[in-house]
């Protein structure tokens, strides 16, 4: 990758410094900062029901927003978002007052998931068709290992409240930097890959957007995603599997840093991208199998209910369930954890990727990402509000279990016929415009990037007419 200031790397670089600087410093600090337990009590997704509803609008919001403001534009919000949740610490610690932090929270959330959608789409039409997985994993593993070094610092805490102020204030510092290095970031018109190809970033309007966001989901690539978006997060919520203690999120965030695995199978050169692409998708399912299996697992080792009182409140009986578990299995129950975090990165690695193969183009991209990130969200929150729903006896039962695995596995089966229409050369908007037809020179180069400059020069052209 070349250097110049409007290449690709150059770019990604200054993405990845504006979430160190972001992302990174609050998921680390975080919780030592607060002094609290992690939020994300349940498998693959945070099970807090307000946070994942502002996770799912944000996701499908983003959509209009990557298109419509840009990306440099919604980057430079989130390090705003970013700067003020840093303040709402600094203040807490300050005057012990905490309403502008749940405010500041609130809006950081909401910058976070706009901010990781478009980061997630700059990550995957940037990069060139065979560094794509390899570019992704090190944006994912830039948030998992903070998350973990994060969870491994509140373990080890044992600092006063004065040092951590002082830790909040050289974080607000940090995060204050931010700004300077998102408005740095070029527009992505004025991107231009490798080969010397702008990226395919159009104009558009508000209508266009709700237009194609309408028609991206009569697609049938879109059509059979959809269960594999929705499926996993729903199994594991209806599994609700809590962690019960920090060494348990710690192993589940160590399992997602296993992602790098999977995107050196996608991105090395030993085969053509449908082969890698299925050799991938094997793995993946692989891993959820022995994941659900281990859940399964420890969900049927509570057999002994008889402690358990019809009065007690639902928190009450969950808080009695992992206690047990833990007694009797508790080395079996870590590893479900930790396994857990391998299928939860692969899944998610993989998806992004899959998608990353059907198109360069900017708008369609941040409609696929937009979608997953919210479908997901969706699954997760309806696991949990299935399960909460149920009374107490759902301990002896693992119907709902079950038929959520079942959805999983079938989804890997719906996506596997998407994988088998990968080449090395497909993107399927570009190929459907019309003049966009490489020539046979174009398709022996065997570059999807070809493509890409037949359908630049297009609309390049209609530009200037």
């Amino acid at each position: 990758m070349g250097l110049r200031y409007n290449g690709p790397a150059t770019q990604l670089t200054l993405l990845a410094i504006t979430l160190l600087l972001t992302t990174f410093v609050r998921r680390l600090l975080n919780n030592y900062l607060m002094n609290e337990k992690p939020n994300n009590i349940n498998l693959t997704y945070d099970s807090y029901l307000p946070t994942s509803t502002i996770s799912c609008v944000a996701g499908f919001a983003s959509i209009f927003l990557v298109n419509l403001a840009g990306i440099r534009n919604i980057l430079v919000f989130y390090s705003f978002t970013s700067i003020l949740y840093a303040s709402s610490v600094v203040v807490a610690y300050q005057y012990n007052n905490y309403a502008f932090h749940t405010a500041a929270s609130i809006i950081n959330s909401i910058g976070y998931d706009i901010g990781r959608v478009a980061t997630l789409v700059v990550v995957l039409a940037y990069p060139s068709e065979r560094w794509k997985a390899r570019a992704l994993t090190l944006f994912l593993i830039l948030e998992y290992f903070a998350m973990a070094m994060g969870n491994i610092v509140a373990i080890r805490d044992h600092s006063s409240k004065a040092s951590r102020l002082h830790s909040a204030i050289a974080a607000l510092a940090l995060t204050c930097l931010s700004p300077f290095v998102a408005v740095a970031l070029a527009p992505t018109h004025d991107v231009v890959r490798d080969n010397g190809v702008y990226l395919i970033a159009r104009k558009t309007t508000l209508r266009d957007e709700i237009r194609g966001t309408i028609h991206i989901f009569r697609n049938k690539y879109m059509l059979l995603l959809l269960p594999y978006m929705f499926s996993y997060p729903f199994l594991f919520g209806v599994a609700y599997i809590p962690f019960p203690n920090f060494e348990a999120i710690v192993l589940y965030d160590v399992g997602r840093l296993i992602v790098v695995f999977t995107s050196q199978m996608l991105d090395v050169q030993w085969a053509s991208r449908r082969v890698r692409g299925i050799a991938a998708l094997l793995v993946t399912a692989t891993i959820c199998v022995a994941s659900v299996i281990l859940t399964i697992i420890i969900r049927r080792a509570h057999t002994d209910i008889t402690g358990i009182q019809a009065s007690w409140p639902q928190q009450e009986i969950l808080d009695f369930i992992m206690k047990k578990a833990l007694e009797q299995h508790g080395g079996l129950m870590y590893g479900t954890y930790f396994f857990a975090g391998v299928a939860s990165s692969s899944v998610e690695l993989f998806g992004f990727w899959l998608m990353g193969t059907l198109t360069n183009d900017l708008k369609a991209s941040a409609r696929f990402v937009g979608t997953f990130h919210s479908i997901m969200s969706i699954g997760g929150i309806l696991g949990i509000v299935l399960v909460t729903a149920i009374p107490h006896r759902f301990t002896t039962s693992n119907v709902l279990t079950y038929v959520a695995f079942g959805m999983t596995m079938c989804s890997f089966m719906l996506i596997y016929w998407v994988v088998t229409r990968i080449t090395d050369t497909n993107d399927w908007t570009l190929a459907r415009m019309r003049n966009a037809t490489p020539d046979t020179q174009s398709t022996t180069d065997q570059s999807s990037e070809t493509v890409a400059v037949i359908a630049d020069v297009k609309y390049q052209h209609f530009d200037n007419v």
